[in-house]
């Protein structure tokens, strides 16, 4: 065997070994990120099944055929859906309330021993309120020819009405992005493979520092660092492998970036921020919330009161993507259940604190501002826990709002016995509120400065004769004029009210 076909032997062998490596490296841990996005959209549809259900109860206490409708419209990936099963003691027990085909049969028997043992494990554990879990299992019936099928699937236990919602769907269809993934990793070594045996073969001398840092790039590709590149320059055959790397790095990091957080948190961010703003006599509304490209947790709600008054809340979720946008629809569903409960501003806050501590994990918090305006009285009460402290233009002077000082300011969610204390202030013609997220004020330009508060408040002082939503704009293109081109990483959040 020639020297030259010993080279070309040992380098399309390192070639193999580098892009299957990589690509197993790649296709395990994209497996098990795909898993868990799996989980998760059962969660979440499991979560917006049961958030129909808490909001049909606040407004009619009994559950309505439309309700039933709502929920059987979700749809999960290609064959999934959401079953509703009466957990009531007695011989309704088990029956299916909402299923694609078979409502009003009682699924609480041997034949069905997971449905059996999930209503066993909610009565165990004291049929308690939010009580979920995933379960495994497989498919019983000939329903679809897919008996025997393996199942997952994830509950959530709707205590006023004994209702157990289930989100299920088959292992192979909400896993199928896996299989695609592996086909591509495939074709991508074979032609990688097929690349490298050409590039070698003919140009084998000039070969030996671009493989070199292929290889090099590789390995830190299959470390996890996506944000690799070769930088090589030629027409040649190296040049394409280098370019096609490149794209290939970029595909897989995008794709695994829009899987795993955009699509999923865009969709539960759109949903729950408000769509029209309040009409009030004397009062100009505006509000803007931009997010980061990893969706995050930044949001702004209004709660119309009886006798007029307004609810405002402005919040920001430690963290971005899934998880946040997750724990944004919780805090988002605590404060409107806690204002109907609560009327003054700081006992709504204490009881969304011990509703958010128990329910989301140790490391996330929520920090946010609930402010109620009362339009009849010219009066504005408020409590702030841990969020940006909102700006008051008043007679050409731009100042913060007052903060509490024999009080805690903790996020929600961190301290379960955290003390808040309700503020208020008299509303003045003219007068000017701007709530804001810290997004805005931690922008920073290409030499790591901070925007910062006096910079916003000088802002604020040149453009407030405009209407809110262009006061807004004004806002943001200032922001955005100082970072000069950089990215910012958090969200953005404005909301204006003017007083005439």
């Amino acid at each position: 065997m020639s020297f030259k076909l010993k080279l070309i032997s040992v380098a399309v062998a390192v070639l193999m070994l580098t892009v299957g490596i990589t690509g197993f490296i790649g296709y395990r841990e994209s497996k098990w990120k795909i898993k868990d996005l799996a989980r998760e959209l059962l969660m979440t549809k499991t979560e917006q099944a049961f958030a129909l259900c808490d909001r049909h109860y606040k407004n009619s206490l009994e559950p309505s055929r439309e309700l039933k409708q709502e929920i059987a419209d979700i749809k999960i990936a290609k064959d999934g859906y959401i079953a509703v099963l009466d957990n009531a003691d007695g011989s309704e027990k088990g029956v299916l309330l909402v299923h694609p085909s078979d409502v009003g049969t009682s699924l609480y028997t041997d034949e069905f021993p997971h449905i059996k043992a999930m209503l066993d494990s909610i009565d165990a554990r004291d049929k308690v309120h939010g009580t979920s879990d995933f379960i495994y299992y497989r498919q019983g019936t000939v329903a679809k020819g897919l008996r025997g099928e393996s199942k997952i699937g994830y509950y959530k236990y709707f205590a006023p009405w004994d209702w157990v919602i289930l989100a299920t769907g088959y292992e192979k269809d909400v896993f199928a992005s896996r299989d695609a993934l592996r086909q591509t990793l495939i074709q991508v070594f074979l032609l990688a493979l097929l690349a490298g045996v050409l590039i070698v073969n003919f140009v084998i001398g000039q070969m030996f520092k671009p493989i070199q840092r292929l290889t090099d790039s590789t390995k830190e590709v299959a470390k996890g660092n996506w944000d690799i590149s070769i930088d090589h320059q030629s027409n040649d055959e190296v040049g394409t492998l280098a370019k096609s790397f490149n794209r290939m790095v970029k595909s897989l990091r995008e794709n695994a970036r829009m899987w795993h957080e955009f699509k999923v948190a865009q969709d539960m961010q759109s949903q729950m921020l408000p769509k029209r703003y309040p009409m009030i006599p004397g009062i100009q509304i505006g509000a803007k919330s931009i997010p980061t490209k990893e969706v995050g947790g930044d949001f702004y709600d209004f709660i119309h009161f009886e006798n007029g008054r307004l609810g405002m809340v402005v919040g920001d979720v430690s963290g971005h993507g899934v998880s946040a946008a997750m724990v944004m629809t919780a805090a988002m569903s605590a404060v409107r259940f806690a204002a109907e409960e609560k009327a003054q501003t700081d006992e709504v806050l204490k009881l969304v604190n011990s509703r958010l501590n128990k329910d989301i994990q140790n490391h996330m918090f929520v920090a946010l501002f609930f402010g109620i305006l009362d339009s009849k009285k010219r009066k504005f009460y408020y409590t702030n826990a841990g969020q940006t402290m909102p700006y008051l233009w008043r007679n050409g002077n731009v100042s913060f709002l007052p903060q509490a000082k024999s009080t805690d300011r903790f996020p929600l969610g961190i301290v379960k016995s955290a003390r808040y204390e309700q503020l208020s202030f008299d509303l003045q013609p003219g007068d000017i509120l701007i709530f804001y997220t810290d997004g805005i004020v931690d922008a920073m330009n290409g030499y790591y400065e901070s925007y910062g508060f006096e910079r916003l408040s000088q802002s604020i002082h040149r453009f407030a004769d405009l209407a809110p939503d262009e006061m807004i704009d004004k806002l943001v293109n200032d922001m955005q004029n100082y970072i000069h081109g950089s990215d910012f990483h958090d969200d953005v959040t404005l909301v204006i009210l003017k007083f005439s």
